[in-house]
């Protein structure tokens, strides 16, 4: 349903801050918390508490949507606003503007009131999370969208992200959302609902997908409203022994969309994605494709650990993944401070090879569709000098730490060997490891 001239048309007519997502969509996720969309967790309501429809007129989604309307970013906005100071749109907020019909949001704008009082009510897509299970603990994840972390990994998370494991995610329940509300409304506003993302946690383990598919089927809505999943391609049957293929998604057929996540294969993608397994995924992706399904692409990424070998992930993709002559795939960052590709700055050799492969995928263009536009952006990403000078280089080295502690303390609960798998991060390791000891002995001087 992607309007692609939708972002320019929006931003010349109402602003060129002008995202479409108070309007028209609504993000549910972890414990019922219902935001704008799925970069904020400033709550416009929670799904047991609230209709959605009154949802959209809370105080806090009123003053969101008067705040664009003025022509400012809101607070609520701050994911996508840092991302913006090279002068690039962020792609969520570029995204919201090609998912809709700009009628739809010429109308809703026109009735919207100077504080934000949304006066007509037309969802057109939604982003839905109905629980934290799931069977990887990937390291830019953390334990309120995987069961996994929370179950099994939450101390070793705590250290990689800097925070105290007394205080990070503390005594917190897996969470489960269920159909709550979730079906009736979506029947509500079928004539207006034109997209469904069912996000996770992982979406094709979790019983109340299949239920929600089950009744869209019922009513014919397949017909008409787009579903648009993500996956770690791990797993294709789940409830009760039914292929989410075969049974569901193919009537979809063209109103499919799969998006299958891969941040790089073999060791490197299993120690990146725990719970990775090659074979499986390549099995995965090749049932999606025999399917009949023809709207797949993969999602990579880039993170620390593998912006010096995108080139080899590339070339993975071209060699494996050839779809009508093509790969479809799109290329995001890595935003957590300690797994971003910016900690590569603590070593400046190492960021010019990370730069070094972006250049010779551009010249190569042996990458996925999309990749071109995602390269040029993350190019950008990583010559944000004065970010990089401020908060990834030494004497300030407090990132390092972190990623050093998480780092170690995962390889010996998982029995996983960094420098082993990533050889090129040696330089790196060996610096954190240096400004360890040196914190232990500053330590131990002031203390004495």
């Amino acid at each position: 349903m992607r309007n692609e001239n939708g972002h320019k048309y929006l931003t010349e007519k109402h602003g060129k801050f002008f995202c479409a997502a108070p309007w028209n969509s609504l993000h549910e996720g972890p414990g019922g918390l219902v935001s704008t969309c799925c970069k904020s967790r400033e709550p416009i309501g929670w799904s047991q508490d609230q209709t959605f429809e009154e949802m959209y007129n809370s105080d806090h989604a009123k003053s969101v949507r008067a705040s664009i309307l003025q022509g400012k970013m809101h607070s609520n906005c701050n994911a996508c606003a840092v991302q913006e100071v090279d002068g690039h749109p962020a792609g969520n907020r570029v995204h919201s503007n090609t998912m809709t019909d700009n009628k739809v949001i010429d109308d809703l704008v026109a009735n919207t009131d100077p504080d934000g009082t949304l006066h007509v009510h037309r969802p057109e897509w939604l982003d839905l999370l109905w629980t934290n299970k799931c069977n990887f603990a990937c390291l830019g994840c953390s334990p309120e969208l995987s069961s996994t972390i929370n179950n099994r990994y939450q101390e070793e998370f705590a250290l990689l992200n800097g925070e105290r494991p007394e205080n990070y995610y503390h005594n917190y329940p897996n969470w489960d959302n269920g159909n709550t509300n979730k079906i009736d409304y979506i029947i509500k506003h079928s004539d207006t609902i034109q997209s469904l993302h069912l996000n996770g946690g992982e979406p094709w383990m979790q019983e109340a997908t299949y239920e929600l598919l089950e009744e869209l089927l019922k009513r014919g809505l397949h017909k008409t409203i787009q579903v648009w999943s993500h996956t770690n391609g791990s797993i294709t049957k789940s409830y009760k022994g039914v292929d989410i293929l075969e049974t569901y998604l193919v009537h979809w057929g063209d109103k499919c969309k799969i998006t299958i996540s891969n941040d790089g294969h073999g060791d490197r993608g299993a120690y990146t994605r725990y719970g990775y397994k090659e074979s499986k995924w390549l099995n995965t992706y090749d049932r999606i494709r025999q399917s009949g399904l023809k709207n797949i692409s993969i999602q990579t990424c880039v993170n620390v650990f593998n912006a010096q070998t995108l080139t080899d992930t590339a070339e993975f993709y071209m060699e494996n993944c050839q779809f009508n002559n093509r790969v479809n795939g799109s290329l995001t960052i890595w935003h957590n401070p300690t797994t971003t590709p910016l900690m590569l700055a603590y070593v400046p050799e190492l960021k010019e090879r990370a730069v070094d492969q972006v250049q010779q995928l551009m010249l190569s263009e042996r990458y996925p569709r999309q990749w071109r536009h995602d390269l040029k952006k993350y190019l950008d990403y990583l010559h944000r000098t004065s970010k990089i000078d401020a908060e990834y280089s030494l004497p300030n080295n407090k990132k390092l730490l972190a990623w050093y502690a998480g780092v170690s303390a995962l390889d010996v609960k998982r029995k996983t060997d960094l420098c082993a798998t990533f050889p090129e991060l040696t330089p790196l390791w060996d610096l954190a490891v240096t400004e360890t000891e040196r914190q232990k002995d500053q330590t131990q001087n002031h203390t004495s």
